[in-house]
This record gives C-alpha cells, sequence and structure tokens, in this order.
C-alpha cells in the first residue's frame, strides 16, 4: 500500500516539474500555457490518489475521492491539446467549440461533488482505498463521454501525423503517442478489467503522466528555434542585395557584407582596418562624419582600378550621450541605370529627329487632307443634287406611267360602250382592268419614299376591292383577305399584281352563276430574310364556287388570261398550282427578284 501511494506522489511531483518546465519554455505559447495546466491538473489528481490511498478511515478515503471530482476534465483538456497541437485554430476561435467540450465536463463534475450519481463510495485493495462506482446511468455515461473525447483526440493527432512533414512530423509522432498510451492502456484498466472483476489498481493518473512527458518531449526537442533580432540582422546584412561598408569612429573599415566584396572585388581581410578613400575616393571622409547624407551619386573603385558608378547613403552610429561610435555606409551599383540613362539619351535624341520628321510630314498629310476634304464636300454636294433630280425625274415617270396607263383605260372604257358584241365587250373590261392594276403600282411607287418597294398588302386590297365593284357583284358574294404587311419589289410586284387581276377576275366572271358564294385572298412570306436563298412568298387565291372544268389543263388553254398567269409566274421563276377539291384553289409560290441596279 505505501509503494502505491509514493508513486502517486512520485507523479504529483513530476507532473508539477513538467508543467513548471514546458511552460518557462515558451510562456507565450497558447499550447504551452495548456500543457502546463493539464500537467498541474494530473498532478492535483495524483495527490488525491496518494491521500486516498494512505487513508485510515473509510471516512476520510471518500473525502480524498471526492476531492477528485473534476476527473473527467482530464477529456476535456485533451481535446483541447489536440485542438491546438493540430492547429484547429478556426474551431478554437468560436465559443461553442469550448462549451461543447468544457460544459458536460463541468455538469458531471458537478453531479460528482454533490450527489452520489459517480462514486457512491469506497473499498479497499491491496493497493489501498478506491473509489466504487455507482450503479446509476450516470457512471456509463461520463465514461463513454470521456472516452469519445480522448478517441477524438487520438484521431484529430493521427490525421496531424500523417499530413505534417520534417519537424512538424517528429513533433506530431510524440503527441500521438502520448495522447494514445493513456486511450489504449486507460481502456484496458478502467473498463476491460473491472468488466472481468478483476480486481486493479488505476493507473491513469500514471498514463497520463508519461503520456505529458512523451508530448513535453516532443515539443522540447522539435521546437523551432527561436528568432532573435542579431540572427534577424547578421541574416539580412549577409543576403541584402545592396553593398554595406561599416567603419570605426577613426573611418577605418571593420566590416563588409557579401555585396560589398563581390563588387569591390577585395577580400574582407584586405579592406579591413583600410581607410574609405581605398574604395571611395570622392567622399570626403571628415565631411561624411559631421552629417549624413542620402542617395548622392559616387564612384567605388575596385580592386583592378574599375570606376563603378554607385549611389550612396551614410549614416552615423553614436552612444546615447551623442558619441561617434562609427558610420555606416549602404548603396547599389547603378552602372546598368547609367548605361539605360545614356541609352535613353541617345534614343530620346533620335527620337526628337523622328518627331521633328513626321511633324514636318503630317503637317503636308494635313494639307493635303483639307484639300480633299474640301474636294470630297464639293464632290459630295453635286451627287447629292445630282441625286435629288434623279429621285424626282423617276417619280415623275411613274407618275406619267400612272397618269398614261390611266388614260388607256379610260380610252379602252369609253370605246366598250360602242361595241354591241358581249364577247368583244368583255375583252375591253379585262383590258381596262390590266392597264388599272398596272396603274395603281405606278401610282404607289410615285407615293413611296424608296420609288422600288410597294406596300403589297394595301395594294391587293385596293386592287381586289375595286374588281369587286366593277363587276356589280350582288349582296351573296363574299371578299376575304388576309394579307401580311410586307414591302414588295416593283419587279415582283407588277406581275403578281396582274396574276391576281387575272385570277380574281376568272373567279368573279365564272365561280358564282347562282350568286353566292366567297372569294378568298391569302398572301404570306413563308421563311426569314436569307442572304443566300432570299425571301419565298406564297398567294392562295381561292373560291368557293363552281369549281374549275375536269377536263381542262390550267396550263394548255387558249385563254389570254391564263396564259398570263402562267407566263407571269414564271418570269417570277415560281410554281403555280391548282386545287379542284373544293372550289378552286390556285397556289402561287417565289422567291423575291432581286433589284436590278
Amino acid at each position: 500500500m505505501i509503494s502505491y501511494a509514493i508513486i502517486s506522489i512520485i507523479i504529483s511531483a513530476s507532473c508539477l516539474f513538467m508543467g513548471n518546465f514546458i511552460y518557462y519554455r515558451n510562456p507565450n505559447n497558447q499550447l504551452n500555457q495548456l500543457l502546463a495546466i493539464f500537467s498541474f491538473f494530473v498532478g492535483y489528481l495524483a495527490f488525491t490518489d496518494f491521500g486516498s490511498i494512505y487513508s485510515n478511515t473509510p471516512e476520510q478515503a471518500y473525502w480524498w475521492v471526492k476531492a477528485a471530482f473534476p476527473w473527467m476534465f482530464v477529456a476535456s483538456i485533451f481535446l483541447h491539446l489536440a485542438l491546438l497541437a493540430t492547429e484547429q485554430y478556426s474551431l478554437l476561435h468560436k465559443k461553442i467549440t469550448y462549451l461543447i467540450i468544457y460544459l458536460p465536463s463541468a455538469i458531471f463534475a458537478t453531479l460528482n461533488l454533490t450527489t452520489k450519481e459517480i462514486t457512491q463510495g469506497v473499498q479497499v485493495g491491496y493497493w489501498g482505498w478506491t473509489y466504487v462506482p455507482s450503479e446509476s446511468l450516470v457512471y456509463p455515461l461520463v465514461l463513454l463521454w470521456t472516452f469519445s473525447l480522448a478517441f477524438l483526440s487520438a484521431i484529430l493527432v493521427l490525421t496531424y501525423y500523417i499530413k505534417s512533414l520534417g519537424i512538424q512530423r517528429q513533433q506530431a509522432k510524440y503527441i500521438f503517442i502520448g495522447v494514445n498510451l493513456p486511450l489504449i492502456l486507460g481502456m484496458l484498466t478502467e473498463l476491460i478489467l473491472p468488466a472481468l472483476s478483476i480486481p486493479a489498481p488505476s493507473i491513469l493518473n500514471l498514463l497520463m503522466a508519461l503520456g505529458i512527458a512523451f508530448i513535453v518531449y516532443g515539443i522540447w526537442k522539435f521546437r523551432l528555434p527561436q528568432l532573435t533580432s542579431s540572427m534577424i540582422s547578421d541574416k539580412i546584412l549577409s543576403t541584402m542585395s545592396n553593398f554595406l561598408f561599416l567603419m570605426d569612429e577613426k573611418g577605418k573599415i571593420i566590416h563588409v557584407n557579401i555585396k560589398a566584396i563581390k563588387l569591390s572585388g577585395f577580400s574582407e581581410k584586405e579592406i579591413q582596418n583600410q581607410g574609405l578613400d581605398i574604395i571611395f575616393p570622392q567622399i570626403d571622409l571628415p565631411d561624411t562624419y559631421s552629417h549624413p547624407l542620402e542617395n548622392f551619386e559616387t564612384v567605388l573603385r575596385t580592386k583592378d582600378n574599375q570606376e563603378i558608378p554607385v549611389l550612396a547613403s551614410t549614416s552615423i552610429i553614436k552612444t546615447n550621450e551623442q558619441d561617434i561610435l562609427g558610420l555606416v555606409l549602404v548603396g547599389s551599383d547603378i552602372s546598368q541605370l547609367k548605361k539605360i540613362e545614356a541609352e535613353r539619351d541617345r534614343y530620346r535624341e533620335h527620337l526628337e529627329e523622328i518627331v521633328e520628321e513626321r511633324t514636318r510630314e503630317l503637317e503636308e498629310t494635313n494639307r493635303k487632307l483639307k484639300y480633299e476634304i474640301i474636294a470630297h464636300k464639293k464632290a459630295e454636294e453635286e451627287l447629292k443634287d445630282s441625286l435629288d433630280e434623279k429621285e424626282l425625274l423617276v417619280k415623275e415617270i411613274h407618275h406619267r406611267v400612272k397618269n398614261n396607263l390611266m388614260i388607256i383605260s379610260s380610252l379602252l372604257n369609253l370605246q366598250s360602250h360602242y361595241i354591241t358584241d358581249d364577247k368583244a365587250r368583255t375583252i375591253f373590261q379585262e383590258s381596262q382592268n390590266r392597264a388599272k392594276s398596272m396603274a395603281l403600282i405606278h401610282e404607289r411607287l410615285y407615293r413611296t419614299e424608296s420609288l422600288r418597294k410597294i406596300e403589297f398588302d394595301d395594294y391587293i386590297r385596293t386592287l381586289a376591292t375595286d374588281l369587286f365593284h366593277s363587276y356589280n357583284l350582288g349582296p351573296g358574294i363574299n371578299l376575304s383577305l388576309d394579307l401580311e404587311p410586307v414591302k414588295l419589289d416593283v419587279n415582283s410586284a407588277i406581275p403578281l399584281g396582274l396574276i391576281a387581276n387575272e385570277l380574281v377576275t376568272n373567279s368573279f366572271k365564272y365561280a358564282f352563276p347562282s350568286g353566292q358564294g366567297k372569294l378568298s385572298i391569302k398572301f404570306h412570306q413563308l421563311n426569314e430574310m436569307d442572304d443566300k436563298l432570299g425571301k419565298e412568298f406564297e398567294m392562295i387565291i381561292s373560291d368557293d364556287g363552281i369549281g374549275f372544268p375536269e377536263d381542262v389543263d390550267f396550263r394548255e388553254v387558249d385563254s389570254l388570261g391564263l396564259q398570263l398567269v402562267n407566263n407571269l409566274t414564271s418570269q417570277l421563276n415560281g410554281t403555280i398550282d391548282l386545287d379542284r377539291s373544293h372550289g378552286t384553289k390556285f397556289t402561287i409560290r417565289f422567291k423575291e427578284s432581286k433589284y436590278s441596279k
């Protein structure tokens, strides 16, 4: 029994030593701080084990067991250590993380202190007094909580070990051992042996102390070296791209950096204790010690007597009493800059010559352009006047053509009054309508601005209405128009208008002997504009009259009107089809003719 008590007090003292040791290695490091707290905490728990083992009565032993009431915080601190060691700073910056880790342990610790839900008493073993766990569900819940946190800590450290490299991997290895040793052996002594009813002392504090020892050793052995101001300054001086000369109060060179050695060609021993004028012959040393110089140009003389242009600055080093200790001269090689400046000056002179030459050329070009602009403006005005005259002339032509066609139509109308033969009168009337249909197109061309395109839907509407009234059809005949607004070129509009005139005339003359029926005219564009295919249109003229004779081929007839329809369709490079199934239905399809220039 005494031996177990001695072991406990040794564990306690060792933990106090390790906590103090790791804390003062780096007091500002959070991992060192938390590891020190953990060491002190385990030392406290080991001391309570010593008190309970060394007790003489059950009451004294139970008091020491109750003194160890916060033992479940071991798992919370273990997880906290794992988060810090694996650098999970995103989680550690959130308050909820600390609540999840520590709040359940605080609740269990309070229950352990104030109730018998976790430890209900003590019993004596061959090693001394030990606690008797409660038979309530709280004690298994506490064990589940503590070992769950321990397992999570082990997983975090294992993942970090696998991903880490170099010195971090070495350190992570000892942290991994320090976490898993108490976990694995603690499960043996705290879960497996009690479950098998094998009496054994609790060595969890010993295991945790060993785990702390591994972690402390890993952090101490494989810590990164701390940076000091002298290390930083030495590294900067040795690797800086500028040269540096350090002189004492007498103006003797006492230190140079690598860049100064490479640039001057001297070794450090060759120029130590030499005057500055061996390197910088143009610098007035007494004047330099009287006041610092900034960004002044001078020359650096090399070992082989070459002179390198440099840009330098000096700084006087003084004591707190303003006594001069020495002088620092820092500078850089500007020979390449000087070459660039010389090249730049040559280029600038050459550029100025080119600019002067180009300026003279531009002035001459500008003068010529002014004359050309005046000439172009004059030609443009003349062209505009010529276009205006041509536009007026074309309008006048359309107007005169329309008038001439209307005169012809009127003459045919007057002549028809003296004709007694009905057949001849009909021929005159049809010729009159043909002249009117062409006159109607020229009238619309005269009124448009483009002079070559007309609103074909409006034209067909007017033509069909005029024909309807010219034949004095009764109220039983209906006219239906379905016309898409389309502008059609005159090369297509004239033949298509004559086709419509012939087909509508035939329907009005022959389709409705009973005086009842309907004539329908449809005109639509079949496709969108395509530069390769052109616009395609469809015109359908149909009636529900007696129909076209079955024994007559409309393509091979003696009728002037149908001959005109076939010829004009060919002129449009179109197709015409006849459907006799419901009255008479003519379908004309064609692509718009391109305007002939």
